[in-house]
């Protein structure tokens, strides 16, 4: 199983074609795409289910036609969507895999960044969105959050986000990435000492100001 997470910073024409060919040379099986767009599409084999789409100056930002924060594109079936805080930032779904049900749930924590008070009331609500995610689950996309490193936002912050992946049981392979704050958090009972291999890409922060991040579970 291959799981991509990459926040593609609102998309401009002159990009998409070469963001689509990496996404598309990783081959994953689950893809959780933040600030994206309609215009970002991996294909036929996939299916989807995302955030509202923004309009207008939907929170002051001057939104593009079709724009969305956070779409989860799968290639195995989707049995549910599951209810969220936030329908414009957050978006659940429990999918069927080969051997397992798996619960992904993809995010941006603080839309403007990791400061401020939007950051705040954001991070507290999606831990009790977290809390109540059930049976093997999956977390994944922009945190906003350091795990290694510069403690950004703030320490505070960080333990937060270390204290509910041990209340939750879960794993974080992303987690001794340095300056990066986009994570994948996975059950440890999923993972079941599984190996796991994480490539990333864009490390010169040219196509968005994100790297990119694909783990691979045999």
């Amino acid at each position: 199983m291959k799981i991509l997470t990459w926040n593609l910073e609102r998309l401009q024409k002159k990009r998409n074609e070469t963001i689509l060919k990496i996404i598309e040379s990783h081959h994953a099986d689950i893809l959780i795409l933040t600030e994206t767009s309609s215009k970002i599409n991996p294909g036929k084999s996939y299916q989807s289910i995302e955030t509202e789409t923004l309009e207008g100056d939907y929170d002051g930002i001057a939104y593009k036609l079709g724009e969305n924060r956070t779409t989860i594109w799968t290639k195995y079936p989707i049995k549910r969507q599951m209810e969220t805080f936030d329908k414009h930032t957050t978006v659940c779904a429990q999918l069927e895999t080969e051997s397992w049900q798996l619960t992904v749930y993809g995010t941006i924590i603080g839309v403007f960044g990791g400061k401020g008070d939007r950051f705040i009331s954001d991070f507290e609500k999606q831990i009790k969105d977290f809390e109540k995610l059930e049976g093997n689950i999956c977390i994944a996309g922009d945190f906003n959050i350091m795990l290694s490193g510069f403690a950004y936002p703030s320490h505070q912050a960080r333990n937060q986000l270390n204290d509910i992946i041990q209340k939750l049981d879960l794993n974080c392979p992303t987690s001794k990435l340095e300056n990066n704050v986009g994570h994948i958090l996975l059950s440890n009972n999923f993972i079941n000492n599984r190996k796991m291999e994480l490539s990333i890409w864009n490390q010169d922060k040219k196509l968005s100001d994100h790297i990119g991040i694909c783990l691979s579970i045999e």
